[in-house]
């Protein structure tokens, strides 16, 4: 995937203007304008400052707003304490964009014995390209300047600093900005200073603590805006907060007055660019189609699945276009490219459309943000067709169904730079009106081990465009291997008849997925298990519980149902049973029916809302947990059936064993002489009166099919110790299954998974964990 993308962006960077070589840094004295601050080199050093092995004395950040310009001048005080602020603090590194910022580096001095010396040389600093996005197809050609510093040592005082002059050619009269109240580090002091014109209006508000005013005081014509904190304090987020909200505490800042300002700003970037020839008549082409509905379909197909995705974002381009004809030429371009070139290929066949900014991941919260074009990183598009209105994301492919059949996006709240607009407009999110999972699964065992499994697994909505993007992704040996392995979590003697059986009703936006298996040796183990594994990935609680602050996120709107038909030859102990477990947010309903020769078992969860605030936490837990252990039954072999591995390998019975059939005859004669085969009937009579439940399953730790949770880890060590920090319903712990094999592959989001098979060390459970290994 790397590679083609690559040398599409080479030929893509080949059309680009060329650049004279840049020159080296400047090491220059600080700006005229910055007041430095006295930074407390006497402070004594408490046990939390120093954690990350420096002691950060004074942070400090001083900006200046002119027309032409941004000066923003950085500087941080910091005191070696260890070897490790050592290895942190022997290095400058400054990133800064090529196209529209200029760095100006000022020193970094050390202060050892009272002596101070300037440790930076301008011919020792190196300018590196770093395009972190790259991978996700956005250049915005980064750069980092980069300088090791020589003769750092623990107890050695570092002073370094530097200015980045902005100059972005879109935000020309306003100020934008987010100036952050907290650091991973302690912070002894902290300062950010801001000069603006007298005449420049903005706006502050304060996100995740109270309310932080700044002071102010006019110099030399500017008006200063200052905020200072004495001992910042470090944040540590809770983990499985909503997405929407903003925990990280910091202070935003605008200068627009209203979402009517940002669109009335946004809307001429997007007017006015040219198309093509070419274009005209990819939108002609479509007007034979019979229905307004078809047109639409066709040109959102088209641009969803034929134009690649690919940002070039240099100067105005990280928020301006690119012209939609040169987009259809190139074939490729990022999502404001994309929509903006939908919603020109749909208003020549009568259907109006704009383009609608949104946040992809704080959505609905983008409404508690300031108005501002930074309240925003995605674009999108609105349109009016056949009476309806429409919002379709043109970065996402694979995506069917007919007008009332596609999936919801699930951005809530958009601002569509349109002519009239004043405020923000929601995006619904209708409930689905049944499930959009819903697995069948129909198991046939005989009593001599041989059977057939037939899983049926049935897509709709958005779950449905999830599992034709991560189809699309696999060859057919591909799915065969992982629907197997997958499987062989619960049948470990498995086998698949052929190649699993896809069906993708497009204009329902359904995708029908069913595989057939044999089983040889199913009482292998003295008997089975069924589970509700795709259920289980909707189990997944915090790895904070109590104390906390913030709600817990929910996946909502969520609508599933797992159906087991079991078959065999001989009648099965299992009791009947039926359960509904309703949280906060939550609600699943099992069944278990038995019938002669088999049962069915059923579950099906859906979710109530999108949280769980605090107060109601406690609650949630308790439900989830009683939740997930309705998420499987296990049963025993019918009697009389004795599994193959019980079974002696020799036919001729050795003479200890004859014995032992001479033994257990005359023990059997006995029993039965003293009427203990009557006594024991009385005995398991009153004992199933008395059972009110089914047997408890041991439960898996996590069950994993297509769409469950993925854990991100550093390194598969870490997946280990992952593995052994959690514990089986049972008690026990888990681990990694000696020399087991380890399958990775590409997820619907493109990441790179790998899966490892585990085991509960007491009940012997088997599973399979999938992990994201992300190297530092």
């Amino acid at each position: 995937m790397f590679l083609p993308r690559f040398l599409l962006l080479l030929t893509a960077l080949a059309t680009l203007p060329a650049r004279a070589e840049e020159a080296r840094v400047p090491l220059t004295d600080p700006p005229s304008w910055v007041e430095p601050t006295r930074a407390d080199t006497e402070r004594p050093l408490r046990e939390q400052d120093a954690v990350s092995g420096l002691h950060v004395l004074l942070s400090e950040e001083q900006v200046r707003v002119s027309p032409e310009m941004t000066e923003r001048f950085v500087r941080q005080v910091r005191r070696v304490v260890s070897s490790r602020g050592v290895e942190t603090g022997s290095q400058l590194k400054v990133e800064f964009s090529n196209t529209h910022e200029r760095l100006r580096l000022h020193g970094v001095w050390r202060t050892r014995d009272g002596v101070r010396t300037q440790l930076l040389r301008a011919e020792d600093v190196k300018v590196i390209q770093q395009e972190r996005e790259l991978d996700m197809g956005i250049y915005s050609d980064e750069r980092t300047a980069l300088a090791f510093l020589q003769d750092v040592r623990a107890g050695d005082l570092l002073d370094e600093s530097w200015t980045v002059e902005e100059a972005h050619p879109l935000f020309r009269g306003h100020h934008l900005d987010a100036i952050s109240l907290a650091d991973k580090a302690p912070v002894a002091h902290f300062v950010h200073r801001l000069l603006v014109p007298a005449d420049l209006k903005l706006h502050f508000k304060t996100h995740g603590v109270a309310a932080a005013e700044p002071t102010m005081r006019d110099v030399g014509g500017l008006r200063e805006y200052r905020w200072e904190r004495k001992d910042m304090p470090t944040f540590t987020g809770e983990d499985g907060v909503p997405d929407d909200l903003e925990v990280w505490p910091h202070v935003q800042v605008s200068s627009f007055q209203s979402w009517e300002a940002v669109s009335t700003w946004g809307l001429p970037l997007y007017e006015g660019l040219p198309g093509s020839p070419e274009l005209t008549a990819l939108a002609e082409s479509w007007r034979s189609l019979p229905t307004e509905e078809a047109r639409f379909l066709a040109a959102v197909r088209f641009v969803q699945d034929e134009v690649r995705y690919l940002g070039i974002e240099l100067g105005p381009n990280t928020h301006q276009p690119h012209a939609p004809g040169q987009v259809l030429a190139q074939r490729f371009g990022d999502c404001k490219d994309k929509a903006l070139l939908l919603a020109t290929l749909l208003r020549p066949l009568g259907i109006p459309a704009h383009v609608a900014l949104v946040h992809s991941r704080l959505r609905g919260g983008v409404a508690s943000k300031l108005p501002s074009p930074y309240a925003f990183n995605h674009a999108i598009v609105r349109a009016r067709v056949a009476g309806r209105t429409e919002w379709v994301d043109a970065t996402m492919t694979h995506r069917r169904g007919r007008l009332g059949a596609r999936g919801p996006l699930p951005y809530a709240r958009a601002l569509v730079l349109a002519p009239g607009t004043t405020a923000l407009e929601s995006i619904p999110q209708p409930l689905p009106e049944g499930p959009e999972v819903d697995a069948h699964y129909v198991l046939s065992v005989k009593d001599d081990g041989t059977g057939t499994l037939t899983v049926t697994n049935r897509y709709t909505r958005s779950e449905a465009d999830r599992a034709r993007s991560w189809l699309a992704g696999l060859s057919a040996e591909q799915l065969t291997t992982q629907s197997r392995d997958l499987r062989r979590a619960l049948f470990p003697k498995l086998e698949p008849e052929g190649t699993p059986r896809v069906q993708d009703d497009t204009d329902a936006n359904t995708v029908t997925l069913e595989e057939r298996y044999t089983l040889t040796d199913a009482w292998a183990g003295g008997g089975l298990r069924v589970a509700a594994t795709r259920i289980g990935g909707e189990m997944v609680l915090p790895r904070r519980t109590e104390g906390r602050i913030h709600p817990v996120e929910v996946d909502h709107p969520t609508h599933l149902r797992v159906r087991w038909e079991v078959h065999a030859d001989s009648l099965l102990n299992v009791a009947p049973s039926e359960k509904t477990v309703e949280g906060p947010a939550s609600r699943l309903e099992m069944s278990v029916v038995p019938r002669f020769g088999g049962f069915t078992y059923q579950v099906e969860y859906r979710s109530l809302a999108d949280r769980v605030a605090p107060d109601a936490l406690a609650r949630h837990v308790e439900a989830v947990k009683e939740m997930s252990s309705q998420l499987g039954i296990s049963f025993a072999a019918p009697v009389g059936v004795v599994p193959s591995s019980f079974t002696s390998r020799d036919p001729q019975l050795s003479r200890n064993t004859s014995l032992a059939i001479s033994g257990v005859f005359l023990v059997v004669v006995g029993a039965l002489a003293l009427g203990i085969p009557r006594r024991l009937r009385q005995f398991m009579h009153e004992r199933k009166v008395r059972k009110a439940a089914p047997l408890r399953p041991v439960r898996h730790l996590r069950e994993q099919e297509q769409g469950a949770t993925v854990m991100v880890v550093e390194s598969l060590d870490q997946a280990d110790q992952r593995i052994r920090g959690e514990r089986c319903s049972c008690g026990g712990t888990f681990e990694r299954v000696p020399d087991a094999l380890q399958l990775r592959h590409t997820g619907s989001d493109g990441r790179s998974i790998t899966v490892l098979r585990v085991r509960c060390t007491s009940c012997r459970a088997p599973q399979f964990l999938s992990f994201d290994v992300r190297p530092n």
